[in-house]
């Protein structure tokens, strides 16, 4: 099942507004797309921590989802700070809904490269990309190394 771009862009806003009045922790609904976008904030040293959870907090003893109690299984994640501003400064969506941004093998290489493509800014320094292949969540230089391309989901800095 690819990326839901709306659920995507929910996760976007929600880590901009607890960056706006500066959370240490946070906790978003469980499913696929959260998880896999937060595993790849936190392998690239956006986020400092990532626990399975419920409403009211990270478990202190590790709780299997089922269909019985997903709706009140969280995602709790460590926000990262540095010198009291958020190591995340800006978080944004490169496809949307209603316009979908593809690119080829070729496309990733040259993003990944520093160059821009198509309607895409070339990378800033510190600054990710994330491409979503065949259900899995790529950072550019990753799937630029690998020879794949796919939909680019968004960027972070």
């Amino acid at each position: 099942m690819p990326t839901s771009l709306v659920t995507l862009s929910r996760f976007c806003a929600h880590i901009k507004n607890c960056h706006n009045v500066t959370l240490a922790k946070t906790a978003v609904p469980y499913n696929r797309t959260n998880l896999q976008v937060a595993i790849q904030l936190y392998n690239q040293g956006f986020i400092s921590g990532i626990q399975r959870g419920s409403n009211t907090g990270p478990d202190l003893v590790p709780t299997d989802v089922t269909p019985d109690n997903i709706n009140t299984r969280r995602i709790w994640l460590d926000l990262k700070y540095r010198n009291n501003l958020p190591v995340i400064s800006k978080i944004e969506m490169v496809s949307k809904p209603s316009k979908k941004v593809e690119l080829s093998a070729e496309d990733v290489k040259t993003l990944a490269s520093g160059m821009k493509v198509r309607r895409i800014d070339q990378l800033q320094p510190a600054e990710c990309l994330f491409i979503e292949h065949e259900n899995q969540l790529y950072e550019i230089n990753d799937a630029a190394k690998k020879g794949l391309g796919g939909q680019a989901l968004f960027r972070v800095r």
